[in-house]
């Protein structure tokens, strides 16, 4: 009779404890309706595409294949994309200062837009006039002996990122994992505590918030279309937009990793 008393207690147990486990299991993601846009954030590695064999312009390509975009978000100011547009359409080339730095558009994105038919959107709030206004204050700001202890934490903070980035930096598995954002993210918070205030516009803070806000415009224009919506932007500012993007409930979020996997 005990031993009978005793297995109605352990059953009871058990089913305590399922209980317990169901609630606190995280709940499965349904999947997204028909016309929920599809987003994921490919970050890129500008020059070092040209130089990698991990991370190579091909891989890329591949990548943005893969993911079959109908609209590719790019980091140009629009007036400067109008300009690269109009020279790819005449001249098979883009011809753009900027972009020209930028080889993931001039040898990628261009080309396979013809290929592959998408949209590009320009989502970029860089200014020549921004870009040389920061340039100027971080001169300065070096050059002024007040500052010391500020540059030190900053170069103290790259050197810690440098490390956990080291010999992974051209990995497009790693670029697009919490790992790096967080060595990212932990390194530009120190430079924008240090420098954001004095650098305005073109302050790391400032000029995301500008970006994304671009970013966010064009997601709206494009709200419950089903549209498959891919942002290529250099991978440091992947974490940022992330953050903003992860509280939007019109998406669904998807992990760029997944496009560089075997």
């Amino acid at each position: 009779m005990k031993l009978f008393r005793y297995s109605l207690f352990q059953w009871s147990l058990l089913g305590c404890l399922a209980i317990l486990a169901a609630c606190s299991a995280p709940a499965e993601k349904s999947a997204p309706s028909p016309d929920t846009n599809i987003v994921t954030i490919i970050g890129v590695i500008h020059g070092q595409h040209r130089r990698s064999e991990a991370y190579s312009l091909e891989v890329l390509r591949a990548a943005i294949v893969r993911f079959a975009p109908d609209i590719v978000m790019i980091e140009l100011p629009p007036e400067r994309f109008a300009r690269a547009s109009a020279n790819f359409e005449r001249f098979g080339e883009v011809r753009e200062s900027r972009a020209d730095d930028f080889p993931e558009l001039t040898d990628v994105v261009f080309p396979l837009r013809q290929q592959l038919g998408f949209e590009l959107v320009p989502v970029a709030a860089w200014t020549q006039k921004i870009a040389d206004a920061r340039r100027g204050e971080l001169t300065q700001l070096k050059q002024d002996p007040s500052r010391t202890k500020d540059w030190a934490a900053h170069q103290a903070a790259i050197a810690t990122y440098n490390r956990a980035v080291s010999g992974r930096s051209d990995d497009p598995l790693f670029i697009h994992s919490k790992a790096y954002d967080e060595a990212v993210k932990a390194r530009q918070d120190v430079y924008q505590l240090m420098f954001g205030d004095d650098l305005g516009p073109g302050g790391w803070q400032n000029i995301n918030a500008a970006h994304y806000q671009k970013i966010a415009v064009a997601l709206d224009g494009v709200k419950d279309q089903g549209k498959r919506v891919l942002i290529l932007y250099g991978a440091w500012h992947k974490y940022w937009f992330l953050e903003q993007l992860e509280t939007r409930d019109d998406i669904h979020l998807t992990n760029a990793a997944e496009l560089f996997e075997d």
